[in-house]
Protein backbone atom coordinates (compact mmCIF):
# COMPACT_ATOMS: atom_id res chain seq x y z
CA UNK A 1 0.00 0.00 0.00
CA UNK A 2 1.37 3.29 -1.03
CA UNK A 3 1.86 6.00 2.08
CA UNK A 4 -0.74 8.28 0.56
CA UNK A 5 -3.11 5.76 1.18
CA UNK A 6 -2.19 4.00 4.15
CA UNK A 7 -2.38 8.31 5.25
CA UNK A 8 -6.55 8.04 3.76
CA UNK A 9 -6.78 4.79 6.04
CA UNK A 10 -5.53 5.80 9.27
CA UNK A 11 -7.54 9.15 8.60
CA UNK A 12 -10.81 7.73 7.87
CA UNK A 13 -10.00 4.99 10.63
CA UNK A 14 -9.79 8.11 12.71
CA UNK A 15 -12.84 9.96 11.86
CA UNK A 16 -14.79 6.41 12.13
CA UNK A 17 -13.35 5.97 15.75
CA UNK A 18 -14.30 9.23 16.51
CA UNK A 19 -18.19 9.01 15.35
CA UNK A 20 -18.22 5.42 17.11
CA UNK A 21 -17.08 7.15 20.70
CA UNK A 22 -19.73 9.66 20.52
CA UNK A 23 -16.56 12.57 19.60
CA UNK A 24 -17.77 15.57 17.99
CA UNK A 25 -15.35 16.32 14.53
CA UNK A 26 -14.95 20.14 15.32
CA UNK A 27 -15.72 22.16 12.06
CA UNK A 28 -12.70 24.78 12.65
CA UNK A 29 -14.22 28.50 11.54
CA UNK A 30 -12.61 29.88 8.15
CA UNK A 31 -11.16 32.75 10.35
CA UNK A 32 -8.55 30.57 11.65
CA UNK A 33 -7.91 28.14 9.11
CA UNK A 34 -4.60 27.34 8.14
CA UNK A 35 -3.55 29.43 5.23
CA UNK A 36 -3.51 27.77 2.19
CA UNK A 37 -0.33 25.98 1.30
CA UNK A 38 0.11 24.58 4.91
CA UNK A 39 -0.50 21.21 6.22
CA UNK A 40 -0.68 19.82 9.54
CA UNK A 41 1.88 18.03 10.85
CA UNK A 42 1.44 17.63 14.66
CA UNK A 43 -1.47 17.64 16.83
CA UNK A 44 -1.58 17.98 20.62
CA UNK A 45 -3.22 18.05 23.83
CA UNK A 46 -3.20 20.43 26.33
CA UNK A 47 -3.96 20.57 29.80
CA UNK A 48 -2.86 23.27 32.57
CA UNK A 49 -3.63 26.65 33.29
CA UNK A 50 -3.82 29.97 32.26
CA UNK A 51 -2.25 32.37 34.61
CA UNK A 52 -3.75 35.73 35.10
CA UNK A 53 -2.07 38.78 36.94
CA UNK A 54 -3.84 41.58 38.81
CA UNK A 55 -2.96 45.00 37.47
CA UNK A 56 -4.79 48.70 37.81
CA UNK A 57 -6.07 49.54 34.80
CA UNK A 58 -5.69 53.59 33.66
CA UNK A 59 -8.62 54.53 35.99
CA UNK A 60 -7.38 52.71 38.28
CA UNK A 61 -9.71 49.68 38.60
CA UNK A 62 -7.88 46.36 39.21
CA UNK A 63 -8.73 43.99 36.39
CA UNK A 64 -6.78 40.62 35.32
CA UNK A 65 -4.28 40.46 32.26
CA UNK A 66 -3.15 36.92 30.93
CA UNK A 67 0.27 36.94 32.08
CA UNK A 68 0.78 33.90 29.87
CA UNK A 69 0.07 29.72 29.56
CA UNK A 70 1.29 27.10 31.82
CA UNK A 71 0.41 23.63 29.97
CA UNK A 72 2.24 19.88 29.40
CA UNK A 73 1.41 19.04 25.96
CA UNK A 74 0.49 15.37 25.63
CA UNK A 75 -0.03 13.05 22.44
CA UNK A 76 -3.28 10.85 21.55
CA UNK A 77 -1.85 8.01 23.81
CA UNK A 78 -1.41 10.87 26.37
CA UNK A 79 2.69 10.39 26.50
CA UNK A 80 3.97 13.61 27.91
CA UNK A 81 5.50 15.51 24.75
CA UNK A 82 6.52 18.88 25.73
CA UNK A 83 4.88 22.10 27.34
CA UNK A 84 3.27 25.20 26.02
CA UNK A 85 4.25 28.67 28.51
CA UNK A 86 4.82 32.00 28.15
CA UNK A 87 5.47 33.94 25.22
CA UNK A 88 3.47 32.17 24.03
CA UNK A 89 6.12 29.54 23.27
CA UNK A 90 6.08 25.64 22.74
CA UNK A 91 8.29 23.05 23.09
CA UNK A 92 8.61 19.45 22.94
CA UNK A 93 10.76 16.83 23.73
CA UNK A 94 13.60 17.31 21.46
CA UNK A 95 14.11 20.58 22.25
CA UNK A 96 13.01 22.72 19.28
CA UNK A 97 10.84 25.35 20.22
CA UNK A 98 8.36 27.62 18.56
CA UNK A 99 7.75 31.24 19.67
CA UNK A 100 4.76 34.16 18.75
CA UNK A 101 5.80 35.62 15.03
CA UNK A 102 5.05 39.35 16.07
CA UNK A 103 4.68 40.51 12.37
CA UNK A 104 1.15 39.19 12.50
CA UNK A 105 -1.68 39.38 15.09
CA UNK A 106 -3.45 36.10 15.87
CA UNK A 107 -6.74 35.37 14.72
CA UNK A 108 -9.42 34.73 17.06
CA UNK A 109 -12.96 33.17 17.63
CA UNK A 110 -14.67 32.92 20.38
CA UNK A 111 -16.40 29.80 20.93
CA UNK A 112 -18.17 29.48 24.31
CA UNK A 113 -18.46 31.92 27.11
CA UNK A 114 -16.67 30.55 29.80
CA UNK A 115 -13.67 28.81 27.32
CA UNK A 116 -10.57 30.70 26.32
CA UNK A 117 -11.04 31.69 22.39
CA UNK A 118 -9.53 29.37 19.84
CA UNK A 119 -6.87 31.18 17.54
CA UNK A 120 -4.38 31.01 15.10
CA UNK A 121 -1.17 32.25 15.89
CA UNK A 122 1.63 32.97 13.30
CA UNK A 123 4.92 31.76 14.77
CA UNK A 124 8.59 30.82 14.44
CA UNK A 125 11.47 28.75 15.38
CA UNK A 126 12.91 29.66 18.70
CA UNK A 127 16.24 28.25 17.45
CA UNK A 128 18.01 26.62 14.95
CA UNK A 129 17.86 23.38 16.65
CA UNK A 130 16.45 20.54 14.28
CA UNK A 131 13.28 18.75 15.67
CA UNK A 132 9.54 18.07 15.46
CA UNK A 133 8.74 22.11 15.35
CA UNK A 134 11.94 23.21 12.58
CA UNK A 135 9.48 23.87 9.89
CA UNK A 136 5.95 25.29 11.63
CA UNK A 137 4.68 28.32 10.56
CA UNK A 138 1.09 28.46 12.61
CA UNK A 139 0.00 27.31 15.67
CA UNK A 140 -4.06 26.15 15.97
CA UNK A 141 -5.38 26.40 19.45
CA UNK A 142 -9.00 24.85 19.17
CA UNK A 143 -11.49 22.78 21.66
CA UNK A 144 -10.78 24.71 24.50
CA UNK A 145 -12.28 24.53 27.94
CA UNK A 146 -12.06 26.42 30.67
CA UNK A 147 -9.03 29.13 31.09
CA UNK A 148 -11.05 32.66 31.03
CA UNK A 149 -10.42 35.05 33.63
CA UNK A 150 -11.84 35.09 36.87
CA UNK A 151 -15.00 36.57 37.31
CA UNK A 152 -14.65 38.16 40.50
CA UNK A 153 -12.49 41.16 40.38
CA UNK A 154 -8.73 40.87 42.12
CA UNK A 155 -8.34 42.38 45.62
CA UNK A 156 -4.77 44.40 45.17
CA UNK A 157 -2.22 44.88 42.23
CA UNK A 158 0.27 41.75 41.50
CA UNK A 159 -1.87 38.90 42.89
CA UNK A 160 -1.65 35.99 40.60
CA UNK A 161 -4.27 33.04 39.69
CA UNK A 162 -4.00 29.68 37.42
CA UNK A 163 -7.42 29.06 36.00
CA UNK A 164 -7.33 25.45 34.63
CA UNK A 165 -7.50 24.78 30.88
CA UNK A 166 -7.90 22.31 27.72
CA UNK A 167 -7.50 22.45 24.42
CA UNK A 168 -5.88 21.05 21.29
CA UNK A 169 -2.76 22.45 19.29
CA UNK A 170 -2.75 21.81 15.92
CA UNK A 171 0.63 22.58 14.37
CA UNK A 172 1.19 23.66 10.75
CA UNK A 173 4.52 23.85 8.40
CA UNK A 174 4.64 24.92 4.18
CA UNK A 175 3.63 22.29 1.72
CA UNK A 176 6.86 20.78 0.48
CA UNK A 177 6.49 21.59 -3.44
Amino acid sequence: MTLLLRTIALLGSAWIAALATGAEVPEVPKEIAAPAGHKDVLAVRAKGVQIYKSVADKDGKLVWVLDGPLAELTDVKGARVGCHFEGPSWETADGSRLVRDESEKPKSVAKGAADIPWLLIRVKSDDAKPGALTKVAYVQRIETSGGKAPAEAPKRVGTKVGVPYEAKYVFFAPTEK
